[in-house]
């Protein structure tokens, strides 16, 4: 090969290079700018009809922000299950909650919420399992 052509061959690599390099750094920044945060965001929920919460408003909720973001909003679907051996569980209720709390990145959001509607003649609350099945997280941008 003469000379000439080498360095096309050279000029032509190096673009792909480029191009490959800039492909992958743009696909590392979606990935951590628009997976990883939401996963970074932990939603703790119980029943807590004390000091700390009141009596109207028993489902205790913290939102802890451990992503590098801003949170506008927080949704969640909320399970309330009865245990009825330690591999059993049946679904009680599914409610879903929503706040538009700002919460700043490596901060918290307490809330206390209302129980949701559920024959507690038959279930006692303190006794049940509460999980969040779902969660959607809205960021400022």
């Amino acid at each position: 090969m003469n000379d000439s052509l080498k360095d096309h061959v050279k000029k032509i690599a190096v673009l792909i290079g480029t191009v490959l390099l800039v492909v992958v750094a743009y696909t590392a920044y979606e990935y951590l700018y628009h997976t990883l945060p939401p996963k970074q965001v932990d939603i703790a929920v119980s029943y807590l009809p004390d000091s700390t919460c009141r009596e109207d408003s028993p489902i205790y909720m913290l939102i802890k922000n451990d992503s590098y973001r801003e949170i506008t909003g927080t949704s969640f679907s909320l399970s309330v299950k009865k245990e009825i051996n330690s591999d059993t569980a049946i679904q009680l209720l599914e409610k879903n909650y929503f706040t538009d709390k700002i919460i700043k990145a490596g901060e918290s959001y307490v809330g206390c919420w209302p129980y949701p509607k559920l024959n507690t003649d038959h279930y006692v609350p303190e006794k049940l399992m509460y999980e969040i099945n779902s969660k959607q997280v809205a960021f400022r941008d």
